[in-house]
């Protein structure tokens, strides 16, 4: 009974005097993580998945941002209309009536203009973005 007594004791003792340390400025989590810089060099990434990039299956376009995007064009032909878009950092990508995005999908391309469905909070929005005229040829 004595050894549990002084055993419970001597634990107290050791998390009471504990402090929290500080953490240091390049890590934002508790845990340390290893950071990695890859120079490409002209090469595939290696990091970078091979498989989930296709733009139907939600792998390269489901982290765009409908606020940051650019319309630069819409072409169509006998399987649809395709929106040329690019981001908010100069990244141009494809789109076709489905693919995700931020919060929601693609839900229609036409001649004049591609209509983002969001869902945020359960309610379902339209947000369109059209084709500039200075841009439609």
């Amino acid at each position: 009974m004595f050894h549990l007594v002084v055993g419970n004791f001597l634990c107290m003792m050791i998390l009471f005097n504990q402090s929290p340390s500080a953490p240091s400025a390049d890590t934002d989590t508790m845990f340390p993580v290893e950071k990695w810089h890859y120079a490409a060099k002209g090469r595939r990434d290696p990091f970078v998945p091979l498989l989930g990039t296709e733009l139907s299956q939600g792998g390269k376009t489901s982290h765009l941002s409908v606020e940051n995007l650019t319309l630069i064009g819409i072409l169509w032909g006998d399987k649809g209309y395709y929106a040329l878009v690019k981001d908010g950092l100069n990244n141009g990508y494809i789109l076709r009536r489905g693919d995700p995005v931020a919060g929601g999908k693609v839900a229609d391309i036409n001649r004049r203009a591609v209509i983002f469905q969001i869902v945020h909070a359960g309610v379902v929005t339209k947000y369109k973005l059209p084709l500039k005229e200075k841009e439609r040829r």
